[in-house]
């Protein structure tokens, strides 16, 4: 298990490591018409241009050790994961109506932790989670859930199961989830997203939780505009995040059907096209956000979409069938641009998560709590994957 001392020096690093290289992960894919680094880095700039297809995160890495001679990949070592030495295996009716991902997810958690006693589970919605922990742990589970609809479905699920499960209707976020944490001695939340999990951190250091387990999701999924560190080492660090950096941080690459990749495809070559046409049309040169639109529109053809989307902006642009031709054209050029440039800020998406889940952990450490990092799953399963557990210091 690696101290607090080690998470400190990795988070230095790691901090340091992310800010040198700032300028190829902290741009705007979408917002240039050039590749962004053409004056900070022409080479890479060149070897991106004439590369086929979208490099993979092994091409970019022997592209950036060939092309930046200071450049060296950021290396971590990951705590092993103790796992309980018996689990009872629940019965097929616990699944019943849960995806087959998202059941696998409940399961690699639950055999991932070792609460006590009583446990929260933080932002249940129907107690999945809570139901397995219940059974398997033979823990007491208090569940915590927003929406009422959600609470009703899951006490009488449990009732039914005869599982040690109770819900409680509650808006954690206004603070009152905080009566059932000081009654508790275990929390845990599973993808509770943004200032959930980290309001939950904060509650839970308040009430001197014995054990916490935390799988952290959506970090951009805040009311602040800009990151705000929860530990003293990210409150000093270089490193400071937008929302944009906030949402590179979860944005993983996945495999699309062929219909619903087609789609993404379109769209994008659609919407950066208008962009081409309105930079020219009305000289200027900055990105217009455009409003998201229904797939129907994209079957119309792209004359259609720049009709709806002036509307969307009040604009009115009168084009010749070749004009439209041409910015359409552009818009598939640029697709795989932004591709390419998104290949080189994926690279980094790995490390912004993990700089962001030690700053978390190291909370968790100067606030009287040992704490272990490391992963519950493949990544195959769900590639938010990492687990944050805390046990108070005696």
């Amino acid at each position: 298990m690696l101290s607090e001392e080690s998470y400190q020096n990795l988070f230095r690093q790691l901090d340091a490591w992310l800010f040198e290289h700032k300028r190829l992960w902290d741009v705007q894919a979408f917002h240039s018409l050039e590749l962004p680094w053409l004056e900070t880095d022409p080479e890479l700039c060149q070897w991106l241009s004439c590369h086929e297809g979208i490099p993979s995160s092994d091409q970019v890495e022997a592209a950036l050790l060939r092309f930046l001679p200071s450049f060296a990949p950021m290396q971590w070592n990951w705590g092993d994961l103790t796992q309980p030495d018996v689990l009872v295996e629940p019965s097929s009716h616990f699944k019943a109506g849960i995806k087959g991902r998202k059941w696998s997810q409940i399961e690699a958690f639950s055999r991932a932790i070792q609460p006590t006693s009583e446990v929260v589970e933080w932002c249940a919605g129907k107690g999945h989670l809570g139901k397995l922990i219940a059974f398997q742990h033979q823990c007491a589970v208090h569940s915590l859930e927003w929406q009422a609809s959600l609470c009703d479905a899951g006490q009488a699920e449990a009732s039914k199961r005869q599982i040690s499960q109770r819900f409680s209707h509650t808006d954690v976020l206004k603070g009152e989830g905080k009566s059932a944490l000081c009654d508790a001695s275990s929390a845990v939340a599973l993808h509770a997203c943004g200032d959930l999990h980290s309001t939950l951190i904060e509650q839970a250091i308040e009430a001197h939780i014995q054990y916490l387990a935390i799988s952290p999701c959506c970090y951009h999924l805040t009311k602040s505009s800009n990151y705000r560190p929860l530990s003293q080492a990210a409150q000093a660090a270089y490193t400071h995040l937008s929302q944009d950096n906030l949402k590179l941080a979860v944005k993983e690459v996945v495999t699309a059907g062929a219909r619903e990749q087609r789609l993404k495809d379109v769209e994008l070559a659609y919407r950066l096209g208008f962009d081409a046409l309105q930079r020219r049309v009305l000289q200027q040169d900055s990105y217009l956000t455009v409003p998201s639109c229904g797939k129907a529109l994209l079957n119309d053809g792209f004359a259609a979409f720049v009709d709806w989307a002036s509307q969307q902006k009040s604009l009115s642009f009168k084009l010749s069938s070749e004009a439209l031709q041409e910015f359409e054209s552009i818009g598939y050029q640029r697709v795989m641009q932004v591709q390419k440039v998104e290949s080189v800020m994926q690279y980094f998406r790995r490390s912004l998560e993990l700089w962001l889940v030690l700053d978390r952990a190291l909370r968790l450490e100067e606030t009287g709590y040992q704490t272990l990092i490391t992963t519950f799953c493949d990544k195959a399963i769900t590639p938010r994957n990492i687990l944050i557990t805390a046990n108070l210091r005696p």
